[in-house]
């Protein structure tokens, strides 16, 4: 097992439930349900099995909604969804492993959906909300009868999941969700037997749902709960649940009879800084987080206060957050849980658990905290890493009945994922590169990102990993024309090449002072061959090759993040945008945090903004209609990539079968997570 014992080992939950290993896919919804939120041969089904075909002892299933509510959730509240759970249940039970429903209402937290007040265990008034305006909205309290109502319909819920086929089921009390609501004193303002200050009271409705779901559902049912384990707030005096806090809860339910506690957390406050536990280091830390700081970059910001509750209470506890295969081996080694969650590292790749069991650590696909799969702007749930996430049968690497010789061109992450999955179908394939090592400017952007948060590099690592272990010929250091595609005869070219990056055609533009992202590139080259992108990121600080004072022409992902990089090592920095757009396709979990941050660091975001000329020393930009001035030293151009349609023309112009893929198409594909996906596209479809 590679040093993993622990992690692998057995741990017995009740007499009739005992998992096989102490990996659990925690709940996170995936929106990948049918649109009347039915299972009925839904991509949820593939997503889940693959996850229990990889592995996992236990599958959560997240967001399993009890009442009717909008959205494209898993559905409860009535027998007619019982069908396609039970088809779920079938397909998790088929490789020995449980499955759970995460019973579940947004409560407070639903506030974006619907009309009126969200319900919650208070009212609470907008001056007084945890969650300011447009993003919150203002509470109506339950009453004692309502509340009951609402029990009546969790329990229900219950019933269908077990009549489904399901192990059990956890009652989601995190989160800022409606349960969480009575736990936390930062929503709860009650003042009867349900108040927050005493926790017989504050968990009376954990306790009554307990009771009725073991009635109606029988001795053998799991029954486990989520909690939060702390609460992050920057709002004075308005703080939430504290680890004492969360400890004296987690006793009361252990008392009560849960049979599990799985602890997380949640943060408070404006949007930008609600994004726990990833992505509230970006850019930087906000003041009331840093004390937090060597957790994050320890074992966990929310592994102190699962190891405080599993000192606490003697049933299994599960520790989530930013965990792997040795920090989870650590956690179970020194006591911090008994089970270890893993939610995107699943999605990222769902065979992890088999792989750290046959020792292929260097076969695991990991997730990058990309923010991809947390998009709101992007639904279903995609992964960055893993093409086939929510698309399990569609893109599946079937065996070819027709064995094609195939030549890719371009090895950055679109090129070796069509490579490596053409090859896994049984096609002969060749992959051509014309620089000398494979990775496209994976390099580059992990130079500029640096790992404290997102971290590229797993996706260097591991493509280049897999082209080693699979059949594909790989061709260094040449180009591939229009003669050798002649020469060799390939019956498909896969066209993975980088297009050229949009560079305006204005005066000053080959100035001495103007920087590209092919100059940068070309500049970063000798130093990432000598040392790592984390190394040359921090150097950075110390030492970067321009000026002092930098505009940033174009305020996509590429400008925006150019711009962070810049201010990160001491610059000051304007930033030009040609609309109101800033950030581009940077996903929201880290965009909305960029603009406040650029405020307070004086970084100038200028609107509307277009570059007339560079001279030595300023630009001149039409802004808003008129003219403007910004001094500086130097000048980065940071445009996407626009799609050069020569080469493909002039082979298909030949009769060649060419497939366009990645940054050869420009735009949004360049991106890495749609360039992967475009790999897994091509290589099933030829």
């Amino acid at each position: 097992m590679g040093g993993f014992e622990k992690l692998m080992s057995p741990l017995e939950i009740t007499p009739k439930i005992i998992f096989k290993n102490r990996i659990m896919k925690t709940g996170q919804s995936t929106f990948r349900w049918n649109d009347d939120g039915t299972a009925d041969g839904s991509a949820a089904i593939g997503l889940y099995e693959s996850i229990a075909a990889g592995g996992a002892a236990a599958v959560v299933i997240g967001g399993v909604m009890w009442d009717d509510m909008p959205g494209r959730y898993c559905n409860v509240w009535d027998d007619k969804f019982i069908p396609g759970l039970t088809e779920l249940a079938e397909a998790v039970h088929r490789h020995d492993s449980y499955i759970i429903g995460q019973l579940h209402h947004g409560g407070p937290s639903a506030a974006v959906l619907g009309e009126g007040r969200p319900f919650s265990s208070s009212t609470i008034e907008t001056e007084d909300l945890p969650i300011p305006e447009p993003e919150g909205r203002a509470t109506r309290g339950l009453s004692v009868e309502e509340i009951h109502e609402k029990e009546k319909l969790i329990v229900e819920g219950a019933v269908r999941m077990k009549k489904a086929g399901f192990d059990g089921v956890e009652v989601h009390a995190a989160h800022g969700y409606l349960l969480n609501s009575f736990l936390s004193p930062i929503w709860n303002k009650r003042d009867d037997e349900y108040a927050f200050e005493n926790v017989a009271n504050r968990t009376r409705v954990m306790a009554e749902l307990y009771q009725m779901i073991r009635e109606a559902c029988g001795p053998d049912f799991l029954i486990g709960t989520r909690i939060n384990g702390i609460e992050f707030s920057p709002l004075t005096g308005n703080n939430g649940i504290t680890p004492d806090m969360a400890r004296d809860t987690a006793i009361a339910l252990e008392m009560i009879g849960y049979q599990y506690i799985s602890v997380t957390g949640y943060g408070y406050g404006d949007l930008p800084f609600r994004f726990i536990p990833d992505y509230f280091p970006y850019p930087d830390p906000e003041p009331h987080m840093r004390p937090y700081m060597k957790d994050y970059e320890g074992m966990g910001l929310l592994l102190p206060a699962a190891k405080y509750i599993h000192d606490a209470v003697k049933v299994p506890v599960v520790c989530v957050g930013r965990m792997d295969e040795v920090k989870g081996e650590r956690a179970l080694e020194e006591g911090y849980a008994d089970i270890i969650g893993f939610g995107r590292y699943l999605w990222a790749d769902p065979e992890f658990p088999n792989k750290v069991k046959e020792g292929r650590i260097d076969e695991i696909r990991r997730c990058n905290r990309c923010g991809s799969c947390q998009d709101p702007l992007v639904s279903p749930r995609i992964c960055r890493v893993n093409p086939a996430l929510g698309r399990e049968k569609e893109l599946a690497l079937t065996p070819v009945s027709e064995r094609k010789k195939v030549m890719v061109i371009g090895g950055g992450p679109a090129g070796m994922q069509a490579a490596i999955d053409a090859a896994a179908r049984g096609h002969d394939v060749d992959l051509y590169e014309r620089s000398g090592e494979l990775g496209g400017r994976l390099k580059l952007a992990s130079m500029i990102k640096g790992n404290k948060v997102e971290d590229i590099m797993p996706i260097y690592d591991y493509l280049t990993t897999m082209v080693g272990k699979s059949d594909v010929r790989v061709h260094l250091n040449e180009e591939a024309s229009a003669e050798l595609v002649r020469r060799e005869r390939p019956d498909v070219v896969i066209l993975a090449n980088s297009s050229p990056y949009l560079i305006p055609d204005i005066p000053g533009i080959d100035g001495g002072n103007v920087y590209t992202i092919p100059g940068l590139s070309k500049l970063a080259k000798l130093p990432l061959k000598l040392f790592s992108p984390e190394f040359i990121h921090k150097a950075s600080r110390h030492f970067m090759p321009v000026g002092k004072k930098i505009v940033v022409l174009g305020a996509g992902a590429e400008g925006a993040q150019c711009a962070t990089f810049m201010a990160h090592c001491g610059k000051d920095v304007t930033l030009l945008s040609e609309d109101d757009d800033i950030g581009g396709l940077v996903p929201v979990p880290y965009k909305v945090r960029l603009e406040p941050w650029f405020e307070e660091n004086g970084v100038e975001v200028v609107r509307n903004a277009t570059c007339k000329e560079i001279r030595k020393g300023l630009v001149i930009a039409e802004v808003d209609g008129r003219e403007r001035t910004f001094g500086c030293d130097s000048v980065l151009v940071m445009l996407p990539e626009k799609r050069d349609a020569a080469f493909c023309d002039e082979l298909r112009n030949a009769g060649v079968e060419v497939v366009e893929i990645g940054s050869t198409m420009g735009g949004d594909n360049a991106f890495v997570k749609h360039a992967i996906i475009d790999g897994r596209e091509a290589a099933c479809r030829i």
